[in-house]
């Protein structure tokens, strides 16, 4: 059972977004893709990139 803003596979995170960023969101999402489902995969794809950077500074 979830309680508050986790739970076994989650975590809630609230964050202030520019509205510029926000419509620019709204303007490339694909259709009926969720806000979530973009924002998780936005960080994904920014996690790997970060990654692979910062594995290049190390080699």
């Amino acid at each position: 059972m979830a309680t508050g803003t986790t739970n076994n596979k989650s975590r809630q995170k609230t964050a202030r977004i520019p509205l510029d960023v926000l419509e620019e969101m709204e303007s490339v999402k694909e259709e009926g893709e969720s806000d979530a489902q973009f924002i998780v995969t936005s960080m994904r794809g920014e996690i790997k990139r970060r990654q692979r950077r910062n594995k290049q500074i190390v080699e």
